[in-house]
């Protein structure tokens, strides 16, 4: 997940407060358009981050990340790099993060053919979820040059970064500052400050740049270059598919399924198929949803409900299909035989 950490802070500002930091980004993000992009250097690599889906409820952002020597970004196409499938990259990703319940919801790694299991990096995007941004007043800006002797005035120029577009550096630019301290979570960011510059002409919906700083280093991620219409090689988010885990559980009411289900599926049809005989016979189940620790769900079945629909001596098994993704069911494994 480190390869996306510039997608992750940039999902982080969204649910940060106060309201006019999560305002700023939110209003960027609402007028830009697919395809739009940035290119970040940082540490010797090269990200470049896209938007493929944006909609009020989430947002899918595609990275691609490449070491600095394997390209020279002076004189560089990113379209077309991306076009000819982006030699020399190191990784290449697509991630969902969800605006309403504040969460990155999906990673899938097309340079490994896997969706990344955010299991094993829940506490880092809790974290990065998790910062407050405060605006920081002009007179505490960054500026240019050696600090007044006392009594003088100060008249140094404030430090903008630079800010690219279509190979091109912009002139003129203004920036609104952000700044964030970092929870004491053991890490090396720990307690220390986070920078984070937006330009104010909405040139580019990202962070222009984000600075960490720690009592030893000073860390930035910096914007290179920036643009539209960026060719996707990948039309969509691969989608995992919904599985039953566990084996049901009579509980006072009725019965309890479990499943292992991605945050992005809200809503399911549960259908009872008679396997019996050879003409499957399909039954929809009514049900209640309970959400369980991470991506564990139950499915609560009254027992009236099962007296009701399901045949004494028939086997069965059951069919979890998600709400508008028809062709992601899952079906269990093993028939069982009702007895009521």
């Amino acid at each position: 997940m480190k390869s996306c950490l510039f997608a992750s802070i940039c999902g982080a500002v969204l649910f940060c407060h106060p309201i006019e930091a999560s305002t700023v980004l939110q209003e960027r993000l609402l007028k830009a358009k697919m395809g739009d992009y940035i290119v970040t250097e940082s540490n010797k690599m090269i990200s470049v981050l896209a938007i493929r889906s944006l909609t009020p409820k989430s947002i899918i952002l595609e990275e691609i990340n490449v070491p600095s020597q394997a390209v020279d970004p002076h004189s560089f196409s990113w379209p077309e790099w991306v076009r000819k499938h982006a030699h020399g990259h190191t990784s290449w990703s697509m991630l969902e993060i969800d605006f309403e319940n504040q969460q990155l919801i999906e990673c899938y790694s097309f340079s490994r053919s896997a969706w990344v299991e955010l299991s094993s990096q829940e506490s880092f995007i809790s974290t990065i979820l998790g910062l407050s941004l405060q605006p920081i007043p002009e007179n505490e800006l960054r500026r240019i040059g050696p600090e007044p002797l006392d009594g003088e005035s100060d008249t140094r120029k404030i430090w903008k970064p630079p800010l690219f577009q279509d190979g091109a550096q912009l002139n003129a630019i203004e920036f609104d500052v952000y700044q964030a301290i970092w929870p004491n979570d053991g890490s090396e960011l720990a307690d220390n400050s986070v920078f984070l510059y937006f330009d104010k002409n909405g040139c580019s919906p990202f962070p222009a740049w984000i600075q960490m700083t720690t009592t030893h280093a000073v860390a930035s991620i910096r914007m290179i270059d920036s643009g539209k219409n960026l060719p996707a090689l990948h039309r969509t988010l691969p989608r995992r598919v919904p599985e039953f885990i566990d084996v049901p559980q009579k509980i006072h009411s009725g019965l309890r399924l479990s499943l292992k289900s991605p945050r992005y599926y809200r809503h399911f049809e549960l259908f009872a198929v008679d396997v019996t005989s050879s003409e499957k016979e399909i039954f929809p189940i009514s049900h209640t949803l309970v959400c369980g620790e991470g991506e564990t769900l139950h499915l609560e079945i009254a027992q009236s409900e099962l007296n009701q629909i399901l045949h004494p001596n028939h086997r069965y098994t059951w069919l979890i299909v998600p709400n508008g993704h028809c062709e992601h069911y899952a079906e269990s494994s093993k028939p069982f035989l009702w007895k009521e």
